[in-house]
């Protein structure tokens, strides 16, 4: 295996036929110069090869835990993706990069789709959380960032979409008790 890793780095000369001085021109030309490589070029070639492969399949894995704990935490500003980068000794930039790769988008706006579909979720079924919870709950310190956020992907400050869904539900909630007491009615006949 070495001698055959010697033998791909070194280009034998070939026999000359001649005087010496034949050799020596010979030599001097530049099509027939010698090629060396040393034998080491090639273990460090495969090494950085392997090392490589080594960290990109790291960064892919902690890539991959990330988004996990992005979804176990509803994407809340209180998950640090660089300080779980910085517990599983990997690169934060580099798991980046791979997250991208894989989820085509970044950490940063996958994070905050998660936040807002969760906080919206929170608005729409929670009565008795208001504005500046939800906001706490999701790591904001303040409600006005909070707000602006929520109003960038819904349209809507969060405060204003809250009420309109909860008439929402005061008008559902009608509309089945209604259907349910004509139902009893029906089924009384």
């Amino acid at each position: 295996m070495i001698s055959s890793l010697l033998t791909l780095g070194f280009e034998w000369p070939q026999p000359a036929m001649g005087s010496f001085s034949e050799m020596q021109a010979m030599h001097n030309d530049e099509s027939s110069k010698q090629l060396y490589h040393s034998p080491e070029l090639f273990f460090h070639g495969y090494a950085a090869d392997l090392i490589w492969g080594r960290i990109e399949c790291e960064s892919k894995q902690a890539a991959k835990r990330v988004r996990r704990l992005i979804d176990e935490f509803n994407g809340s500003l209180s998950f640090s993706p660089a300080k779980e980068c910085q517990k599983l000794d990997v690169d934060l930039p580099l798991v980046s990069r791979q997250f991208k790769n894989l989820y085509r988008i970044t950490m940063r706006s996958y994070s905050k789709q998660i936040r807002m579909k969760a906080a919206e979720r929170l608005l729409r079924e929670s009565n008795h959380l208001n504005v500046d919870e939800i906001a706490r709950i999701f790591g904001y310190s303040f409600t006005s960032a909070f707000s602006r956020c929520f109003q960038l992907n819904f349209g809507k400050r969060p405060k204003p979409y809250q009420m309109q869904r909860k008439q929402f539900a005061t008008v559902d909630d009608k509309r089945e008790h209604h259907q349910s007491s004509i139902l009893e009615r029906r089924l009384a006949c």
